[in-house]
């Protein structure tokens, strides 16, 4: 069966309620001919008359039964057109995160309230896990974009690096190794009560001593290591994209040998394109990183 055309169920149903070939003509921007060859068109497709004999464009009583139906199919087409031009758009649709800890306590606020400022009915949902389990929500599709430290190639993802992060010592500003003002060598560590955090995996290295990467303790709650570091309880040791705010008072001093940096930036699916929703985040997230870059000292990739 040959499919309707919506321009002629919409002069149908503009003839049906104005009782005029003239005025439908005129509500559709068409001719009253072109309106009259459409209702013909029509009159075959659906093979039998829709209006009554005369001058005026009175429904027969196949068109009166067909005019309701064709009211509900037009209300679908205009409601399916409108939200395709929204999800088109990014006025509406959906966008997935997942956060490496380190960015996501203080740094995915802003981006979460920047991002709904512009796009208020886009559906938002975001994770904070290590980066590899970012690496695999990306690749899995559970996610739209990760924010994520790369410590060895990933051939099955796409990765645009952001900045090159270096890992330095964290303490109170009142600690001896905060009154440095040149990197300190990993040796300077020794004696000091190290707490270890999540991102310590990535400070099994050669250059490094052993007894960093295995501290005898360890908190992977960023909130609870911070505040045990301004208590005093000992210092640790973070990646300078995730060194504290400057509101908890606390130092981040660089090391001088051996240097561990991890490069940090946005992961995607190789060969799939992102929704429009998923890219106006992307482009943000590449603008606010790059502006947490220059914010904590870290060093950007052109």
């Amino acid at each position: 069966m040959e499919a309707f055309k919506i321009q002629h169920l919409r002069q149908f149903v503009a003839t049906a309620d104005h009782g005029s070939f003239q005025a439908a003509a005129h509500a559709t921007f068409r001719s009253q001919a072109a309106v009259s060859a459409a209702m013909d068109d029509l009159e075959r497709q659906v093979g039998g008359a829709l209006f009554e004999p005369g001058k005026r464009a009175r429904p027969t009583p196949l068109g009166m039964s067909l005019l309701p139906l064709f009211r509900e199919l037009l209300a679908v087409h205009d409601r399916i057109r409108t939200e395709a031009h929204e999800l088109a758009h990014a006025r509406r649709g959906a966008v997935a995160l997942a956060v490496m800890p380190s960015l996501a306590d203080e740094w995915l606020p802003d981006i979460l309230a920047r991002y709904t400022r512009d796009f208020p009915k886009v559906r938002l949902r975001a994770v904070d896990i290590p980066s590899q389990a970012v690496r695999q929500l990306v690749l899995s599709g559970e996610v739209d974009i990760g924010i994520a430290g790369l410590l060895a190639d990933e051939p099955r993802l796409d990765f645009l690096p952001i900045a090159r992060d270096e890992f330095g010592i964290i303490c109170p500003a009142g600690h001896p190794l905060a009154r440095a003002r040149t990197p300190v060598e990993w040796s300077a560590l020794a004696g000091e009560r190290l707490i270890g955090n999540a991102t310590f995996e990535a400070l099994r290295h050669p250059g490094i001593p052993a007894w960093v990467s295995d501290p005898d303790m360890t908190i992977t709650n960023r909130t609870s290591l911070i505040a045990s570091v301004r208590s005093g309880l000992g210092i640790t040791i973070l990646p300078v994209l995730a060194r504290p705010a400057r509101r908890h008072k606390l130092a981040f001093v660089r090391l001088r040998s051996s240097v561990i940096a991890r490069t940090v930036g946005l992961v995607t699916r190789p060969g799939q394109s992102l929704s429009p929703a998923a890219r106006h985040m992307f482009d943000l997230l590449v603008e606010l990183m790059r502006e947490l870059a220059t914010d904590k000292s870290g060093e950007l990739i052109v």
